[in-house]
């Protein structure tokens, strides 16, 4: 039961509404009441502290809203909530249910507050200083770091408390709601302290490469049905003995190659030995594959006398996964030296982007 006796004054009475009844001891200060009536009132079970200095007015237990507004007070000014208390708020569900007083939201509660702040962990709270805290999200008064940082934060906590089986489910469940992508998990994570970072760097790894391959898979069903001819697909490109990069297709006679999610020092090293590349992103895939489409008939038309460099050599990485000579399969198919793609050639280091909506360069 809530008890505001003596709690008067209207800028406080706004104030404790706000707050979901909760309330610091500076702010009861600030508003005339002295600390030693807050301590009273505790010990006579007339109100709960939850964390020190910060008290729920009533005389039963703080509800899940009530810890994560306690936890913020304590953490102070310019703090964001962010882990597991963060999805819970998000209502991202990661290892069960979230319930109003569940332990989604009151064992994992986890506050960033700036470096120059003092604070240690306390009761049910985490706190992690930084130098760089992110702007928050608001819920109300809640102030909750982005989704892809409390995704990050929750799992470099599950692995710091030895609970590194919930890392997989979290980052399951979170590119399953669809509100996060793995790329914002990878931006996130390259700038997150190394340590306690393998399994969950290991993890995303994994989500990529799968990512990347079911977008390849889109992607050539799609030049199949609609696209431009004569393309080579899943293909592993060699310099000598050096595999440089992967292509979801290659068109030889033109020497482009459409690469999806590739890393930039594969792209790099392409456009180095005179591919023109269409970069694909794996969502645009799904959101938009006739814009794919026309960058690549783009790039090829843009190719008349374009044809593959001297000592390039292609592996077709899609025969290998059939029945048959995987032997042979496996054998790359060296490029005719006589047929290298020149410096004079207007297109040798032409590159066609195909970005995410929204982004530089948008495409629609």
């Amino acid at each position: 039961m809530a008890n505001y006796t003596g709690l008067e004054d209207p800028n406080l009475r706004t104030l404790i509404s706000d707050q979901h009844g909760v309330l610091s001891a500076t702010q009861a200060v600030s508003c005339g009441l002295s600390r030693e009536t807050m301590r009273r009132r505790v010990l006579r079970g007339l109100w709960q502290r939850p964390v020190p200095g910060v008290y729920a007015l009533q005389s039963g237990p703080p509800n899940r809203l009530q810890w994560l507004i306690a936890a913020q007070l304590y953490a102070g000014e310019g703090s964001v909530l962010t882990g597991r208390a963060a999805l819970s708020v998000y209502g991202l569900e990661v290892g069960g249910p979230d319930r109003s007083d569940g332990p989604v939201a009151v064992d994992h509660l986890h506050a960033l507050v700036p470096h120059r702040i003092r604070r240690q962990n306390v009761a049910r709270l985490r706190i992690t200083r930084t130098t760089m805290v992110p702007k928050p999200t608001r819920f109300g008064v809640l102030r909750v770091a982005p989704l892809a940082r409390s995704v990050i934060d929750s799992c470099l906590a599950a692995v710091e408390d030895g609970d590194e089986g919930s890392v997989d489910g979290i980052v399951t469940a979170a590119l399953t709601d669809g509100r996060v992508r793995l790329t914002e998990l990878e931006y996130e994570l390259g700038k997150a302290p190394r340590r306690h970072s393998g399994l969950l760097r290991s993890e995303i790894a994994r989500s990529k490469a799968h990512e990347r391959a079911t977008a390849s898979r889109r992607l050539l069903e799609e030049i199949r049905a609609f696209g431009p001819q004569g393309a080579l697909p899943d293909v592993a490109i060699y310099q000598g003995r050096t595999r440089v990069a992967q292509a979801a297709a290659i068109w030889p006679n033109r020497a482009v190659a459409a690469v999806v999610g590739a890393p930039e020092h594969e792209i790099r090293a392409l456009i180095a030995l005179g591919f023109a590349v269409v970069q694909v992103v794996p969502q645009q895939i799904e959101e938009d594959p006739a814009s794919v489409l026309r960058q690549i008939s783009s790039a090829l038309a843009d190719r008349p006398q374009a044809t593959l460099p001297t000592g390039i050599s292609l592996l077709p990485l899609a025969s290998t996964h059939s029945a048959g000579s995987a032997d042979s399969a496996r054998q790359p198919i060296a490029a005719d030296p006589q047929r290298a793609l020149t410096a004079s050639s207007p297109a040798r280091t032409g590159v066609s982007s195909v970005l995410p909506l929204g982004g530089t360069g948008q495409t629609k």
